[in-house]
C-alpha cells in the first residue's frame, strides 16, 4: 500500500483507557509520523469514561498525536483499525482500509457482543456490519501481529498477497530495565494474570498451596513491573489469541515464562521458548507443571539462560516493528530537514531563535524544521489555561503562534521521550557565554541527548 504525499492516515483507537491495544495504536501513529506521514487518531468509546473533548488517556499524551472526529473519505487516504472495531471498516469503501489482527479472541468476542444484543431484541435497531471474510471485502488489507493470526486469516480465505506481518513492541520502560535484572532480588514467586486462563491456574494453586502465587490485579504499570522484577516465574494458560504483552513483559523483567499450548503459544515462533516450558492444560500435567516451577526456583539461572533467545527476540521488536511498517507501506527513505526542539523555555531569545529557524526553513533545501518548543510552564496540563494573544490551546495542546505558524509547547519529559522515538532529531538553544553553554549541555546530558544532536547559537 503506497503512501502519497497528500495521504492522511486515520487510526481507530479506544478512548480514555490504558491497554496494550491502545498503546500499540499510539506506537504505530508515532512511527508513521517519524516517516513524515499525516496521521490522526480517531477515538471510539471504550467504556462509560468516554470524553469526546479529551479522549487521550493520560499515559498516551506524551506521544503528541493529533486526533480528529472526522474522516476525510478519499481513495488516497487510509483507515487502520484493530479487529475489535471491524465495523469501522464500513465507514466507506472509498478509503483504503487495513484491519490489524492483534487478538483473535477480541474479534470473536466483538461479534458475539453484537449478536447477543440483537438476539435479545432483533428489531430494536439495524444491525451494524462487522468484518466476516466476505468476498466483497477482498480489497481490505490484513496486518497480522502473530503467526497464529496469519494462520487464522489464511484459513478464512484471505490470499497471501493481502497479508502483511506487522508486530508490536513493549514500552521503553520494560525494555530499558531488561539489562538491569538483579538476581539477588529474585524470590520464589509465581505471577499470573487472573483475567486469563484462571480456571486452570486455580487447579495449580490448589495443588501447591505452599507456593507463593501472586496475581496481577488492581495494579499500576509500575507495580506490575516491580512484581515481575521480584518473581522468578510467570505462568500463562490462557487462549493466547495473539502475542500477548504480559508474557513478554515478564520475560524481559527476568521471569522464566511457562505457558500452555493454546493459540499463539502452540507454535515455536510467537512464544519462542523451549518446549520444556510449555504444557497442555490438562489435569494430568498439573504435577509436572508444579515440578517445573520448583525446578526453576532451585535452578533459576540455568532455566533463565534457556530463555535467552526469547528475550533477545523481544528486545529486537522495536526495530522489527519499524521494518514491518515500512515494508507494509512500501516506504522509501527520504532526506528530510532535521526536526528541532528549541529550549529551555519561552523567552525573547528563544522566540527570536525560532523565528530565525523558521526563516531558514523557507529556503529551497532547509536544513532544520522547528518541531516544538520545550517549556514546562506553558506545556499543556489539565486544569491549566493560558491567557495570551500568542499562545492558543487546540485539542489540549498549547501552541505558540508566530506569523500564523503553530508551534507546540511540550514538556521536557515529553521532549526526551520523543527524542528516544526519533521524532526529534536536534535540540537548539542560544547562549551568551560558556557558563550558559555548559548549563545547557548538562541539562541535555541528563535527558540522554547526545552531544552531536545539540545546536548552540550565540545570542
Amino acid at each position: 500500500m503506497v503512501i502519497y504525499p497528500e495521504t492522511k492516515i486515520y487510526i481507530i483507537c479506544p478512548a480514555n483507557i490504558h491497554s496494550g491495544e491502545a498503546e500499540l495504536m499510539h506506537q504505530l501513529a508515532s512511527q508513521l509520523i517519524n516517516m513524515h506521514c499525516k496521521v490522526f487518531m480517531f477515538y471510539l468509546p471504550a467504556d462509560a469514561n468516554f470524553n469526546a473533548e479529551d479522549p487521550v488517556a493520560p499515559l498516551y499524551k506524551k506521544y503528541h498525536i493529533p486526533f480528529t472526529n472526522d474522516v476525510d473519505i478519499n481513495h488516497k487516504n487510509i483507515l487502520i483499525t484493530p479487529e475489535y472495531y471491524s465495523q469501522s471498516l464500513y465507514i466507506s469503501s472509498n478509503i483504503r482500509r487495513i484491519i490489524w489482527w492483534l487478538s483473535i479472541d477480541n474479534y470473536i468476542n466483538s461479534m458475539c457482543t453484537i449478536l447477543r444484543k440483537f438476539r435479545l431484541n432483533p428489531v430494536d435497531s439495524t444491525m451494524p456490519k462487522f468484518f466476516y471474510f466476505d468476498k466483497k471485502d477482498s480489497n481490505i488489507t490484513h496486518w497480522v501481529q502473530s503467526d497464529y493470526a496469519e494462520l487464522f486469516v489464511k484459513q478464512n480465505g484471505v490470499s497471501g498477497n493481502r497479508i502483511f506481518k506487522v508486530g508490536d513492541y513493549l514500552t521503553e520502560t520494560f525494555l530499558s530495565n531488561a539489562a538491569d535484572i538483579d538476581f539477588n532480588l529474585k524470590e520464589d514467586i509465581v505471577v499470573f494474570n487472573p483475567v486469563k486462563g484462571f480456571e486452570f491456574t486455580q487447579k495449580l494453586i490448589r495443588s501447591a498451596p505452599d507456593i507463593n502465587w501472586q496475581p496481577i490485579r488492581n495494579m499500576t504499570p509500575q507495580q506490575v513491573r516491580q512484581l515481575l522484577a521480584r518473581a522468578k516465574v510467570y505462568i500463562d494458560f490462557s487462549s493466547h489469541s495473539g502475542r500477548d504483552r504480559i508474557p513478554r513483559e515478564a520475560a524481559v523483567s527476568g521471569c522464566c515464562v511457562i505457558t500452555g499450548r493454546r493459540g499463539a503459544a502452540a507454535n515455536a515462533t510467537d512464544i519462542e521458548i523451549d518446549e520444556t516450558f510449555k504444557f497442555d492444560d490438562t489435569l494430568d500435567n498439573v504435577p509436572k507443571i508444579i515440578d517445573r516451577i520448583k525446578d526453576i526456583f532451585y535452578r533459576f539461572k540455568i532455566n533463565f539462560d534457556l530463555q535467552a533467545k526469547y528475550r533477545k527476540q523481544i528486545m529486537n521488536e522495536p526495530k522489527d516493528f519499524e521494518r514491518d511498517v515500512k515494508r507494509a507501506f512500501k516506504y522509501n527513505e527520504v532526506i528530510s530537514p532535521k526536526r528541532v526542539a528549541v529550549m529551555p523555555g519561552l523567552s525573547i531569545e528563544v522566540v527570536n531563535l525560532v523565528k530565525y529557524l523558521l526563516r531558514k526553513a523557507t529556503l529551497d533545501k532547509p536544513q532544520y524544521n522547528v518541531a516544538c518548543i520545550v517549556d514546562d510552564t506553558f506545556s499543556y496540563r489539565k486544569g491549566i489555561t493560558v491567557k495570551s494573544d500568542v499562545i492558543k490551546t487546540v485539542d489540549n495542546i498549547n501552541y505558540l503562534m508566530i506569523n500564523d505558524i503553530s508551534i507546540p509547547l511540550i514538556s521536557t519529559a515529553d521532549a526526551a521521550f520523543l527524542y528516544r522515538l526519533q521524532r526529534i532529531d536536534k535540540f537548539a538553544t542560544c547562549t551568551s557565554d560558556e557558563a550558559e553553554t555548559a548549563k545547557f549541555k548538562s541539562l541535555s546530558n541528563s535527558l540522554g541527548i547526545y552531544p552531536k544532536d545539540l545546536l548552540i547559537f550565540k545570542k
